[in-house]
């Protein structure tokens, strides 16, 4: 199992932790999560950073690809070590593992040796069969041979693509959704047309560019959308049912892109509709959340995915339903996650679903009809499969109690609690 290790790095003073299936991450604003999250990611998106510099770059050797992806570290964050030292490793097998360490005058990357002969095994691929391509492109001269060419040279791509998923042992398309998420609702037909992609933080750009390329696919409502037998062929009709009832009751309409008109609105029925930037501060927050849940479970993409406070702006029922919708993805394709949250609603909602799945993984018959009464089995989850730590400026803590394998209820109730004994403070001055 992968693992993340992180000292003095940002607001985190220290993290180390095993990268479950699902990981969930609370605590106070400025403690480290999203820190935590972001560089999980960074680890988990590499290879792809990777292949397409080796691709684009006549490299004989890993030097070059080294030094960029050093520079490249720590303006991924946008901020500097919060003291003179840190380190940061991430473990993707025994054998497997990159280190970042130094200061603010020095980084240091260090690859371990097996990555980096199997690097150096690629680069030199990749070198030889630019050479042999070229070879022919100027060899070849009709257009059907340059045709063919041009295909070939798309499944030796896809033939590195595998490699350095092997590398890596990383087969997951990575991606991260940001929080303030209804600001880029509001603004999407800008977003859209930027001329300068390198104003946006990596993280908030990678997301822009998938939700641009997603929003044109969704031109149609949801149910002609799966009623394409190639597109939903491989889901069953339970599944797709219980995912598009979830997607409608959490955005309470139903998306549509059309470029000719007015670009997007939420449909509240066949003739109620209102324009995207002009929609309810939840409907904007969630949107996006939804619509990309959707295309890769319809895709059956393997996916790696970071939530940024998926409860903005959402009442605690709705929040309820989205981690209903996250648990759906999580239990299809091997996926992952990990989510970043400030909500008590989000963690008892979790401890729906693994409560569940206690219950009612061992019942038969009418008493699992029971269960999947309560909550639907397709979102049950696996205990055995989450981790869940509560972030601090003074460290971190595993909030899993280990022999009920739930999220601790204390954890949860922390925050009223506080509120709470303030009350109870003023109540008992009161004469």
């Amino acid at each position: 199992m992968p693992r993340i290790s992180i000292e003095n790095f940002g607001p985190v003073k220290k993290f180390e932790a095993d990268v479950t299936d699902i990981m969930l991450l609370i605590g106070p604003q400025a403690s480290g999560k999203s820190t935590i999250s972001k560089t999980i990611f960074i680890f988990k998106s590499l290879k792809n950073e990777i292949l397409n510099y080796i691709y684009s770059n006549h490299l004989k050797d890993s030097s070059p690809l080294l030094f960029y992806l050093k520079s490249k570290f720590l303006t991924y964050f946008g901020i500097q070590p919060k003291r003179d030292l840190f380190s940061i490793n991430y473990q993707y097998s025994s054998e497997k593992y990159i280190k970042f360490s130094g200061s603010r005058d020095k980084t240091i990357m260090i690859l371990s040796l097996t990555i980096a002969q199997e690097l150096e095994l690629l680069i030199t691929d990749i070198f030889n069969y630019r050479i042999i391509y070229q070879e022919q492109k100027q060899k070849f001269n009709s257009l059907e041979e340059l045709r063919e060419l041009e295909t070939s040279r798309r499944l030796q791509f896809n033939n590195f693509k595998l490699q350095i998923d092997q590398i890596f042992e990383e087969t997951h398309s990575s991606v991260f959704i940001p929080a303030g998420r209804s600001l880029m609702s509001t603004l999407t037909e800008q977003l859209q047309d930027i001329k300068n992609p390198d104003t946006l933080d990596y993280f908030t750009k990678s997301f822009v560019e998938r939700i641009n390329i997603l929003k044109t696919y969704f031109t149609d409502d949801l149910q002609t959308l799966t009623q394409n037998q190639d597109i939903a062929k491989h889901l069953s009709d339970n599944l797709l049912k219980f995912l598009k009832t979830l997607v409608n009751k959490i955005l309470k309409g139903e998306y549509r892109f059309n470029a000719d008109i007015d670009k997007e609105r939420i449909y509240f029925n066949y003739n109620q509709y209102v324009k995207l930037q002009y929609a309810s501060s939840g409907q904007q927050e969630s949107v996006w959340i939804l619509l990309l849940i959707f295309r890769y479970i319809l895709d059956k993409t393997s996916v790696f995915m970071v939530f940024e406070e998926p409860e903005a702006h959402l009442y605690p029922e709705t929040q309820s339903d989205i981690v209903e919708l996250i648990g759906l993805l999580a239990n299809l394709y091997n996926n992952q996650i990990i989510i970043t949250t400030h909500s008590p609603y989000i963690l008892s909602s979790f401890n729906n679903l693994l409560y569940a799945d206690q219950v009612g993984k061992n019942k038969v018959g009418d008493e699992r009809e029971a269960v999947e009464s309560i909550v639907n089995s397709q979102s049950w989850i696996d205990p055995d499969r989450i981790s869940a730590y509560f972030i601090s400026e003074n460290g971190y803590e595993s909030i899993i109690d280990p022999e009920l394998k739930l999220i601790q209820a204390e954890k949860i109730d922390s925050a009223s609690s506080i509120i709470n004994e303030k009350f109870n403070d003023l109540f008992n001055l009161d004469d």
